[in-house]
């Protein structure tokens, strides 16, 4: 059993207690709740995402943020929200549980705009045009960074989980502000800004998890960092960009040198081969300037230099698309530059990674894409179908059971140029060059943007709804959305 598995195997049964179903809930139409939340105040970049170019398809369309069961898309400024509310993560002003297609804005105020957007595992995080934060969805380990752990979920009375709730301050007091990128892990959130400082908060690990060292301070005691805390970066660091996968924080700083923290002692996915040293920000060496970072679930990360050549890390090097594993699990502690003949005398240009599966774009626009593909996440037609294997649903997380163990083409004929994915989602979205926007993977809570509203039992057929080939989808353009039963 994998650690995300492990984690959302707690989480379920914590979310149980609430809810009274360990499966996304049945969707429906329920009414707001209520506003927003504000802190009483005594005065009164990004590298996983993407940017697609101009097009016909896009209407406004700046970024698309996945996460596990929800995803967000940025038109014109606003944030549009799609699939699960489980926890309240839609932020559409209650955290009443259902699946929400088509996509609809979180509960701000109109004349309110947004540049950026991202989802973790049951909470989310928005960042307004004034460099100010907002959070939503679960609280249980500090993830809105009110200075509490109190969670709301499964209600539409005030205060719930599902009110975006503006940061004011950060845990010394001062005010938060200035923040110019956002992005959310499985349990907690971080936020860059402008002079270069990582700041982040939220579950640094508890009896459930082994997210220790996220603050970066030297403190592996088990904690929630309940308001913004600012990473001790060495002095003259300045960070441009950062990701995340479910555990660790990888960050690229302004002369294109990694730097990544977290994730626990048992972490092997920081590339810096001291296991010891997670707690604390570590240089990766990486012989050539950075330009992205994407790091797969918790097992792998791959980096793209700037002469367009990868590389890549982790406890899994089976999902570097390293080949079939030799015994073990083919673990790579430091960075190896990776090589794909399949690719041919072509570069890398974009390179992103979700929670099996690894996709890149070539300098001539082709989509490649290796990994798990038991839930379609390539998207070249492979899954695994659970009403015959080997007996009806017995996936249960192991590897290597629709494994793409070299980069196979994806969509032939389509060009690309911009991929939106994160460590968080078991789906992924690209951009072609004429606008067109594809996706594919797992659909349980309607997060394709395909118009499918999933309905009926999750648990008995949880590829009901998934599409295993790269589908053109109307995404946030997105306007009605249909009750689909599994099957």
């Amino acid at each position: 059993m994998s650690l995300r598995h492990s984690l959302f195997v707690s989480l379920a049964v914590v979310l149980l207690g609430c809810s009274g179903s360990t499966d996304e809930p049945e969707p429906g139409s329920l009414p707001g709740g209520g506003g927003f939340l504000a802190e009483t105040s005594n005065d009164g970049g990004t590298t996983d995402a993407g940017t697609p170019d101009a097009g016909s398809g896009l209407a406004g369309l700046t970024r698309i943020a996945p996460a596990e069961y929800q995803l967000f898309y940025l038109v014109d400024g606003r944030v549009l929200g799609i699939g699960s509310n489980r926890a309240g993560q839609l932020g559409v002003g209650h955290a009443n549980p259902y699946n929400q297609v088509p996509a609809v804005d979180i509960a701000l105020p109109a004349n309110l705009r947004f540049k950026d957007v991202a989802g973790g595992g049951f909470q989310s995080i928005a960042l307004d045009v004034q460099g100010r934060v907002w959070t939503f969805g679960q609280n249980l380990y500090g993830q809105r960074g009110d200075g509490t752990t109190n969670d709301y979920p499964n209600r539409a009375t005030t205060p719930n989980n599902g009110q975006p709730y503006l940061i004011l301050t950060d845990s010394t007091g001062a005010t938060f502000d200035n923040v110019v990128a956002v992005r959310s892990a499985l349990l907690f959130n971080m936020a860059l800004k402008a002079d270069g400082s990582v700041w982040v908060w939220g579950m640094s690990g508890t009896a459930i998890g082994n997210t220790l060292g996220i603050a970066g301070d030297g403190n592996t005691a088990p904690r929630n960092i309940t308001r913004p805390t600012r990473v001790p970066l060495p002095q003259g660091v300045n960070i441009k960009s950062f990701t995340t996968n479910d555990t660790s924080i990888f960050a690229l700083d302004d002369t294109g040198k990694v730097w990544a923290w977290g994730g626990g002692s048992a972490n092997e996915t920081l590339g810096t081969g001291k296991f010891k040293e997670y707690a604390r920000p570590n240089l990766v060496n990486i012989p050539a300037r950075v330009l992205e970072i994407a790091p797969g679930g918790t097992q792998w990360v791959v980096a793209l230099d700037e002469n367009g050549s990868l590389w890549g890390w982790g406890l899994e090097g089976t999902f570097l698309g390293l080949g079939p594993p030799q015994g073990g699990w083919y673990p790579v502690s430091t960075p190896v530059k990776l090589t794909f003949p399949e690719f041919g005398a072509r570069k890398v240009i974009h390179v992103s990674a979700t929670g099996h599966v690894t996709h890149a774009i070539l300098d001539n626009g082709t989509l490649w894409g290796w990994g798990d593909s038991a839930l379609g996440e390539v998207g070249n037609g492979v899954m695994l179908d659970f009403a015959t294997y080997p007996t009806p649903y017995s996936w249960d997380w192991r590897k290597y059971q629709k494994m793409v163990f070299r980069p196979v083409q994806v969509a032939p004929g389509i060009t690309f140029s911009a991929l939106h994915n994160t460590a968080q989602s078991f789906y992924a979205y690209a951009t072609a060059t004429d606008g067109t926007i594809y996706s594919w993977g797992r659909n349980k809570t309607g997060v394709l943007g395909n118009g499918v509203r999933p309905t009926g039992d999750v648990a008995g057929r949880p590829d009901s709804w998934n599409v295993a080939t790269a589908t053109p989808v109307p995404a946030h353009r997105l306007t009605t959305g249909t009750d689909t039963p599994s099957k």
